[in-house]
């Protein structure tokens, strides 16, 4: 880099690994690998934060190329402990497909709660 201080000109896709942990609350979470080089690959899963002890209590590491997206699950808030790898600034988030946590529920899903 030309200018390593300059945060704004870093390629944060490519190098900024993310760390979470829940500790109240649950969340849904969305992975999509899109690393060059590997397969595209989807995971999709429920994290229950530290207050709710069990087999779904998870840290959550997630390497730089990988798109993540989570929204609360149930009618709790959730709170969360959240670390990067480089100097966090809010303006460099949602920088892939981060529309995928503003999009509206499926269809179905619509046609169900309207019902």
């Amino acid at each position: 880099m030309d200018e390593p201080a300059n945060f704004a000109l870093r390629p944060y896709a490519h190098e900024q690994w993310d760390a979470m942990f829940f500790v109240l609350g649950g969340v849904e979470m969305l992975l999509v690998d899109e690393r060059a080089g590997m397969p595209r690959r989807t995971m999709r899963f429920i994290i229950e934060g530290d207050d709710r002890r069990g087999a779904s209590n998870a840290g959550v590491v997630i390497p730089a190329g990988v798109a993540h997206a989570l929204r609360v699950e149930g009618g709790t808030d959730a709170i969360m402990v959240y670390g990067t790898s480089t100097k966090f600034d809010p303006a460099f988030e949602g920088r892939i497909a981060d529309g995928v946590e503003r999009a509206p529920l499926p269809e179905e899903w619509q046609r169900y709660l309207a019902s």
